[in-house]
């Protein structure tokens, strides 16, 4: 099976150093959803100014779970859409998530793949998830 590949995305940029240190990039790539793929490189693609971070610890950064989540990390949980790598968490440096997230919900149909999207008071990052829609639209969790 051939790997699908962002083409803005590294895959240290996905995946906890834990597991970057262990397995072979080929093999990591195989593990990402293509709606994962697809939905991060779109928004790229939009929102191209400054950076779009999901994982930094490549370059010293303090991110290392907000993509593949692993059983023994502080944020595993059995539920959680990251721990079966159905969801990224992102931040970006020229945007206001809230405002990239008022984007994907206004324009639903620019972003099939993404089901979910978590919505709470003081979140300075967007949560996708490709979690199947309900009734064709994105599901939005709120506290």
């Amino acid at each position: 099976m051939k790997a699908v590949k962002s083409k803005y995305f590294a895959i240290y940029e996905l995946v906890p150093k834990e597991l970057y240190e262990l397995v072979h990039e080929d093999v990591l790539w195989r593990m990402v959803p293509e709606g994962i793929i697809t939905f991060i490189d779109k928004l790229k693609e939009k929102f191209h100014e400054g950076s779009m971070t999901i994982n930094n610890y490549f370059w010293g950064g303090d991110r290392n779970w907000s993509g593949l989540r692993l059983i023994g990390s502080k944020y595993y949980s059995k539920t959680s859409r990251h721990s079966s790598f159905d969801a990224v968490d992102i931040v970006f440096s020229k945007y206001d998530s809230a405002d990239v997230r008022k984007y994907v919900l206004d324009n639903q149909d620019e972003f099939t793949e993404i089901g979910g999207i978590e919505d709470f008071d003081g979140m300075t990052w967007l949560h996708g998830d490709i979690r199947p829609r309900r009734d064709s639209r994105i599901i939005v969790f709120r506290k």
